[in-house]
């Protein structure tokens, strides 16, 4: 019993003892001091990787056309340069090589704009055989001002693009067989031209040379005499204007069987030309072909009846030879025949 009260009377005292320890603990804790003063800075880390030059992102480069040869001339064209820099010129090709454009610098207007003209990228003969394809033409200026401009460069290979910004060629080859009409605008004025043809058996068969007119623009309808196929097209200007088309020959559904006959007259006298085999309501151009100086002149127009025929009377005022009269129909019709002017 006695033991019993010993033993509690000592754990309730080491209770108190032990409460008022933490007590006084709680009393005498202090106010968090101030944050010692930093550290000294590390050492410098080792430097970046050196940048590239980037294109500036308000300067503009242009190029009058989209595909030239290395001995053509140019015009090009800047803006959002700094006023009063120098600009420089080079070819950058697929690699990393850069080839200077042979021309002088030029100082950027106070606008920040430049036109500059250059009478050939270079004058180097090798390059003609070594540059080929599309490059980049980078102009650079002397403040860091930096634009660039895709460029076809033109030696073996065929132009990917229209030329001459702006230039353009249309045709129109809904007609059966190998005829086309061609259209083209955007050229120089009264600059000539020449048609090309190919495809992956022909190469650059010349069509015609033709001249644009004061403003710029041809059109003509020519017989290509081309096997049925798809062709590309081109209209080469002869002061550097260029574009391009295709168009489809198609002599699938040709209408066969058309037959025209002319009767043989002396000049002056009346000839009947008949036309059968054409389709029913076709409308028949009759051409003398080479009539005067090598120009075909029409003689007539008809419309076929029921039974796809037709007769034209025409007053034959040519000179005494043997010519040729083609009958086309503008549904595909077509039939030639020959016309005989003799005295009787």
């Amino acid at each position: 019993m006695k033991s019993s009260l010993l033993f509690s009377l000592t754990v309730l005292l080491s209770v108190l003892v032990f409460a008022c320890s933490s007590a006084d603990q709680l009393v005498t804790q202090g106010i968090p001091g101030n944050p010692g003063p930093s550290g000294a800075p590390g050492l410098q880390g080792p430097p970046g990787p050196s940048g590239k030059d980037a294109v500036s992102p308000q300067s503009t480069f242009m190029v009058n056309k989209l595909s030239a040869k290395i001995d053509e001339p140019l015009v090009l064209f800047g803006s959002g340069f700094i006023p009063g820099e120098t600009v420089s010129f080079s070819l950058k090709l697929q690699g990393s090589d850069l080839i200077p454009v042979e021309t002088s610098k030029l100082r950027v207007l106070d606008s920040g704009a430049f036109v500059h003209n250059i009478q050939f990228i270079s004058d180097d003969a090798s390059l003609n055989s070594t540059v080929n394809g599309m490059v980049s033409m980078i102009a650079t200026g002397s403040s860091g001002t930096k634009a660039s401009f895709p460029l076809q460069i033109l030696n073996n290979s065929k132009s990917l693009f229209n030329s001459n910004l702006g230039a353009s060629l249309s045709v129109d080859s809904n007609n059966y067989g190998s005829k086309i009409h061609v259209m083209g605008s955007g050229f120089k004025s009264k600059e000539s031209v020449i048609l090309y043809v190919d495809n992956d058996e022909i190469e650059d068969k010349k069509l015609i040379e033709i001249s644009a007119n004061s403003s710029g623009l041809f059109e003509l309808k020519i017989d290509t005499k081309l096997p049925q196929g798809h062709y590309l097209i081109r209209a080469d200007g002869l002061e550097g204007t260029l574009a391009t088309s295709s168009f489809l020959v198609d002599t699938s559904d040709i209408p066969k069987g058309a037959t025209i006959v002319a009767t043989s007259v002396s000049t002056g006298e009346v000839s009947d030309i008949y036309g059968s085999g054409f389709l029913i309501g076709e409308i028949v151009s009759v051409v003398i072909l080479e009539a005067e100086e090598g120009t075909d002149r029409i003689v007539a127009g008809n419309e076929t009846n029921s039974s796809g025929a037709f007769l034209s009377s025409v007053v034959i005022d040519l000179e005494e030879g043997l010519y040729t009269i083609q009958a086309e129909g503008n549904l595909g019709s077509f039939a030639t025949a020959p016309l005989l002017i003799a005295s009787k």
